[in-house]
C-alpha cells in the first residue's frame, strides 16, 4: 500500500516592520565549542549569553578569538532536478567564513591552527556580529588558518582564516551583548600585602621581600581558579623570585645591588586565559 502526503513544513509567519532593521556588518569574533560541553542556545538573555561563551572559555570547553575582522559571503546552493513543474529544487549550501586575525601570526596561535585543521570537527561553530552571535552549531566545520605575509613596508603581517560547512539552513542570529563581550577574559593580579600594591618594590640590607599574589578574572566566573609562575626578564644576578603555582605566595630573595624585573602570569587550567603583572625590585645595601 501506498501512502501520499500532502504535508509539508510549516513555513510560519514573515515579520514586516514599520521601519528596517539596521545591524552593523563585519564578523568581530568567532568561538570553536567542543561538542562535548553539550552547550546550546536557547532562551538566554543577552548579558547571559555574553557570560555563558566567557565560561565555556574560562573551563576549557572551548576557544574565543577576539576582534577579527570577517565577512560571510552568500552560500553556494547546489541544486538538482526538481520535482514536477518545478525546475529545480535546492539541496545542502556551502557556508564560507572568512575573516583576518592579526594575533594569529603568533607562534603559539599558528601551532593552534595548524593542530585545529585536523581537529576541527570536534567543534560547534559561533560567529558575532555587532550585538548578535550566529549559531553554526550542529555541523561539521573545517578550519583553516593561515598566516600570509605581504611584500608592503606598510602593512602588517596576520592570519587568512576561513571556516566552511554543509547546512541547507542558514545559521540563525541572537542577540548578545558584544560590546564589552570583545574587551575579552584575562586575570587582574593584585596583591594585599601592605607597600606592595603598586609592583614598583624595594628592599636594604638585602632582606627577602616576600608577598602573597592574587588574580581575579575581569567577568565573574564561578569555580575557576589561577595558576601563577614567574619569569625573569632583566637582572637576573640580582637575585632569585619564586611563586607557589596554587597559592600565589611569592618570594624574591636578593643577592646583589640593583634592579630585577619579572612577570608574574596567571592562567586558566587549559593555559589559555592568560594574566600578567610586571614587577620592578630595587635592592641595596647588599654589596
Amino acid at each position: 500500500m501506498s501512502i501520499y502526503s500532502i504535508t509539508c513544513p510549516d513555513v510560519g509567519c514573515y515579520t514586516n516592520f514599520q521601519c528596517d532593521p539596521e545591524f552593523l556588518n563585519k564578523v568581530v569574533a568567532v568561538a570553536y565549542i567542543k561538542k562535548t560541553a553539550g552547550f546550546a542556545i536557547t532562551n538566554q538573555s543577552a548579558s547571559e549569553l555574553k557570560t555563558d561563551f566567557l565560561e565555556l572559555f574560562a573551563n576549557g570547553d572551548g576557544y574565543i578569538v577576539f576582534n577579527t575582522s570577517g565577512e560571510k559571503p552568500r552560500p553556494d546552493t547546489a541544486t538538482t532536478s526538481g520535482r514536477g513543474m518545478q525546475t529545480t529544487k535546492a539541496l545542502a549550501k556551502t557556508h564560507t567564513l572568512n575573516y583576518q586575525d592579526m594575533q594569529g601570526i603568533v607562534k603559539e596561535n599558528i601551532e593552534w591552527y595548524n593542530s585545529i585543521l585536523s581537529a576541527s570537527q570536534n567543534y560547534d561553530f559561533y560567529y558575532f556580529t555587532p550585538g548578535r552571535v550566529w549559531d553554526a552549531s550542529g555541523n561539521y566545520v573545517t578550519i583553516i588558518g593561515d598566516p600570509v605575509i605581504g611584500a608592503d613596508l606598510n602593512t602588517y603581517q596576520m592570519a587568512e582564516v576561513s571556516v566552511t560547512w554543509v547546512s541547507k539552513a542558514n545559521p540563525l542570529p541572537f542577540a548578545m551583548d558584544t560590546d564589552t563581550f570583545l574587551e575579552g577574559l584575562y586575570w587582574v593580579i593584585s596583591t594585599p600585602t601592605a607597600g606592595l600594591g603598586n609592583f614598583q618594590w624595594s628592599t636594604t640590607m638585602c632582606d627577602p621581600v616576600e608577598a602573597t599574589i592574587e588574580a581575579d578574572l575581569n567577568v565573574v566566573i564561578a569555580g575557576v581558579t589561577p595558576t601563577f609562575s614567574v619569569s625573569v626578564l632583566s637582572g637576573a644576578t640580582i637575585g632569585s623570585v619564586e611563586i607557589d603555582a596554587e597559592s600565589g605566595a611569592l618570594v624574591f630573595t636578593p643577592s646583589n645591588d640593583g634592579t630585577m624585573v619579572f612577570v608574574i602570569t596567571a592562567t586558566n587550567e587549559a593555559g589559555c586565559v592568560i594574566g600578567q603583572q610586571e614587577v620592578s625590585v630595587s635592592v641595596t645595601g647588599c654589596d
